[in-house]
């Protein structure tokens, strides 16, 4: 769905084990150790890294794994390596190095069979071609290899869509002429590669205030990449993420913040965030609130040991209320119970609930579609029509399936939700109820059971 949390992803320039730093590929700074910023970059809530050894491939040698050893070892969040793959064996042994994802850029240009080989062998998910455009007329952009410095007669789109019919499961669209700039991504061109291909698409290059990261989001972009305004702290990615989501802080600077169960959907309590309480959450993966009674940052778990370990922190559409999602260490209540709703004043039939929660999906969709003039997402698909449904749908069927590669149980949840949503809104625009699906099932169960 439009509406998830867009991926914010530093990148890693690497030359001989030195992060380092230039614009438009030239006149390049040393910046830092790998392993140090990688870390920093963690605590402040990136999504993603991605490391590219930026000179393997000039200089015709292979990555240093052992740096690209180091800087997994000391994250959790995915990890994109590339630089120097030449080979299938290449992506192997960045993959056994502790990569997520591997990027292929030259190389993929000048053996686009690499693209294929590779996803076929480790899977389109694991497969990302990115490749670096330079502007050469109106809406026309030609790719570059070699770190920027062999032009090809390949145009950026057509290379885009015959990269994913080969089977790259992401794209990485740097712009040279924006290359550390920090004039802004250029959004003419990504939005031209997102909107010829069914895969994600990573914005890079240009990036130099937060709004920078806004415009982009708000054409339909995956993630966007970004190196120096990171590396010389002229954004925090904490602060950034605050800003792209746009939370409404009250005069009181209180935000009621639900804590849910992540494995088991319950709902544990209610408490308080102020924006530092908030911030605490982000950047130490753990539980923290304001306390009224005291007034006072409160570290849940701190005295008891009954911590909660943060797995996904999500806002309502309104930007006034918090969704915590946790892993819990111990019970959620004071009085030792696992959540503190434990005393009902009406207690609804298990069937009930289970069927009001589609149905009142299935009518919320409807009410959008009686009106197309809202800002709501659900409105903007039935007035994109039929193509864009099918899209989308097909979209979040490849990161069900890419969650179950992964063997992330809660991502392919979130997926299957995003799924059936889409799914719903089809149905909805083909004028087909639940109870026909429903009654379809019913009568294979009747086959077989016969």
């Amino acid at each position: 769905m439009e509406t998830k949390t867009k991926r914010i992803i530093p990148c890693l320039d690497v030359d001989h084990g030195r992060v380092v730093k230039g614009k438009k590929f030239k006149s390049l700074k040393d910046i830092a150790d790998p392993v140090e910023l990688a870390r920093k970059y963690e605590r402040q809530g990136a999504d993603e890294l991605v490391f590219y050894d930026i000179t393997a491939t000039t200089e015709k040698r292979g990555i240093f794994l052992d740096i690209v050893k180091q800087v997994r070892s000391a994250i959790t969040i995915p990890l994109t390596v590339g630089g120097g793959i030449r080979t299938v064996k290449d992506i192997e042994a960045v993959l056994q190095a502790g990569a997520d994802k591997v990027s292929i850029n030259s190389a993929a240009v000048k053996h686009p069979d690499l693209i294929t080989e590779a996803a076929s062998r480790f899977g389109n998910e694991r497969i990302v071609l990115s490749f670096d455009a330079k502007k050469v007329g109106k809406r026309e952009w030609k790719i570059f290899t070699d770190g920027g410095l062999a032009e090809t007669e390949l145009m950026a789109v057509d290379w885009a869509r015959e990269g994913e019919k080969r089977g790259a499961g992401e794209i990485v669209v740097n712009c040279m002429d924006e290359d550390g700039v920090r004039n802004g991504y250029e959004i003419e061109l990504t939005e031209m590669i997102a909107k010829a291909v069914d895969i994600p698409v990573i914005a890079s290059g240009g990036a130099g205030e937060m709004k920078h990261f806004k415009e982009v989001f708000e054409r339909g972009i995956s993630g966007a990449l970004a190196a120096s305004v990171f590396h010389y702290d002229d954004i925090n990615i904490t602060d950034l993420k605050l800003f792209l989501a746009g939370i409404n802080f009250p005069e009181d600077g209180l935000l009621p913040a639900i804590v849910q169960d992540v494995d088991t959907k319950d709902v544990l309590m209610l408490a308080y965030m102020n924006e530092a309480a908030l911030r605490k959450a982000i950047e130490t993966k753990e539980a923290w609130f304001f306390s009224r009674s005291r007034q006072e940052l409160w570290h849940k778990g701190a005295t008891s040991g009954n911590k909660q370990v943060v797995r996904g922190i999500q806002y309502d559409c309104d930007g006034d209320a918090i969704l915590l999602q946790v892993k819990r260490l111990g019970p959620a209540c004071h009085t030792g119970e696992e959540s503190c709703f434990f005393k009902s004043l009406i207690q609804g039939s298990e069937e009930l609930k289970k069927e009001e929660v589609l149905s009142q999906l299935v009518e919320t969709i409807k009410e959008r579609q009686n009106n197309l003039d809202s800002d709501s997402y659900t409105a903007y698909l039935f007035r994109e029509g039929l193509d864009k449904m099918l899209k989308k749908i097909g979209e979040e069927s490849s990161e069900v399936i890419i969650g179950a590669k992964n063997r992330n149980k809660q991502e392919v949840i979130w997926e299957i939700a995003d799924l059936v949503y889409h799914m719903l809104v089809l149905m909805t625009y083909l004028d087909i109820d639940v109870k026909d699906i429903k009654q379809e099932l019913k009568k294979r169960h009747v086959k077989r059971e016969g």
